[in-house]
């Protein structure tokens, strides 16, 4: 039985399908679903500079990081909602993604983590999934790659 799902949240085409996923799951199965999102230390992407202008944000970088996380956790939680889901957390995590991802499994004692096959990065090749590969090899738990 599923009780508790973390999902990895970021605004990548693939992210959000593992959205749609982990939301239909905590349906399904009545369980509790929570959000993540990881800032990790890397460049800001051109999307991310692009909504930080719109939205006239200054400051340094990982307040703009944290901001486009926390819009990006509300249209989660808001899908979520829509979707008929009240049993729901949300977080901004700073760190390496899938060892925040792991962790937060861990202490809260998740039975899954769904997570996309790739995020927004640019980065080609060898780097593709990563994440989600290094999600799968460290937790402790089923994980659920979404495609």
């Amino acid at each position: 039985m599923i009780k508790h799902i973390v999902v990895a949240v970021d605004s990548s085409p693939t992210s959000d399908n593992a959205l749609d996923m982990a939301i239909n799951l905590a349906k399904t199965y009545d369980a509790k679903l929570s959000f993540l999102h990881v800032i990790r230390d890397m460049q800001l992407p051109e999307s991310v500079l692009r909504m930080a202008e719109v939205e006239h944000i200054q400051g340094a970088r990982t307040d703009v990081l944290r901001f486009v996380g926390e819009k990006i956790l509300k249209s989660a939680e808001k899908k979520a909602k829509d979707a008929g889901l009240n049993n729901t957390a949300s977080k901004v995590a700073v760190g390496d993604p899938a060892s925040e991802i792991t962790d937060l499994a861990k202490k809260d004692k998740a039975d899954l983590i769904v997570i996309g096959t790739r995020g927004p990065s640019d980065l080609k090749g060898m780097f593709l999934g990563s994440v989600s590969r290094k999600v799968s090899n460290l937790a402790g738990v089923n994980v659920m790659i979404v495609r």
